[in-house]
């Protein structure tokens, strides 16, 4: 049997509502709807919580009522931009990953050996033996259920001996992040320095923030006028770019999608990036009508600040 207090707040819980009850209520708050049978056919599409991530910018702060002129038309236009933009990322981020994991398994594998990521003496004192367990438990979980042909050959002919550029294949982003994170600081300086010099401490956030985009992405999640949840370092030669071709007027937040495009556009491979930008381009044109770049961090300048490699 519930609970009173477990009944008390089922009974709290808004009802379902039909797809014309929420267009209705939509309706009732303002929103310009122009043909209620594709609004209804947005609303089958997208659920109508999902949609509200694209509208509540768009309502009166001190109430829900919609701001004149917003229409549904707007909203899902938002929503269709936010699902392209996704799909961009990911491939970049794609890219950044697979080029993560080669220079991090070879810097390991040249400092230690094949194996040598397994022995914890190898992470020198500093490292948090809870979360080097942690993370070796959770890679050998990732190795036993991948079904990748080339693990049932190292588990035939090794004996389940994994070396370092095995291992990386099957570990997810986070986890590769994960291990990046614990490396001796000597390590994470030479596997930062290829990128162009760049300093362990700034690739160490990088890498962390990059994997969070990729699940964002990868789990549809929103990234029109939201923050991302992990704030990104911002390089300070970039910071005094910023401030020489923006002014003082605009201030970088470091949990917008624009100073995680700065970072990625420093780890990038030239190729790739410039194919990103120049799609990227093309798909704020397309949605111009209803996208706000400054909901994404953008400066005026964007185009020069993220310009090609």
């Amino acid at each position: 049997m519930r609970t009173t207090a477990e009944q008390q707040l089922i009974t709290q819980v808004k009802p379902a509502k039909s797809l014309e009850e929420q267009l209705q209520i939509l309706k009732n708050r303002g929103l310009v709807v122009e043909d209620d049978a594709e609004a209804l056919k947005v609303l089958e599409r997208s659920n109508y919580y999902r949609l509200r991530g694209y509208y509540i910018h768009l309502q009166n702060p001190d109430s829900d009522e919609f701001l004149p002129g917003v229409s549904l038309a707007q909203i899902s236009g938002l929503h269709d931009f936010d699902n392209e933009l996704r799909v961009l990322l990911l491939k970049l981020l794609l890219d950044v990953e697979i080029v993560a994991r080669a220079r991090i398994a070879y810097t390991i594998a040249q400092a230690w050996g094949a194996m040598g990521y397994r022995d914890i003496a190898n992470y020198g004192e500093k490292c948090n033996a809870d979360k080097f367990t942690e993370l070796m438990d959770k890679i050998d979980q990732d190795l036993g259920n991948s079904r990748e042909r080339f693990i049932k050959t190292y588990i035939k002919k090794y004996n389940g001996q994994f070396p370092i550029w095995v291992a990386v294949e099957v570990i997810s982003f986070g986890e590769l992040s994960k291990l990046y994170r614990l490396l001796p600081v000597e390590i994470r300086k030479t596997i930062a320095a290829a990128y162009d010099g760049l300093d362990e401490t700034l690739f160490t956030n990088w890498i962390q923030c990059s994997a969070m985009l990729r699940n964002i992405c990868a789990h549809n999640s929103r990234l029109y006028a939201r923050s991302i949840p992990t704030p990104i370092k911002v390089e300070k030669v970039q910071e005094m770019r910023l401030s020489a071709i923006t002014g003082a007027c605009f201030k970088i937040r470091n949990q917008s999608l624009f100073s995680y495009l700065l970072a990625l556009r420093r780890i990038s491979v030239d190729k790739t990036w410039n194919s990103f930008l120049t799609e990227f381009d093309a798909l704020l044109k397309k949605y111009d009508c209803y996208v706000e770049p400054i909901r994404l961090g953008l400066p005026y300048q964007w185009k020069q600040l993220l310009q090609n490699k």
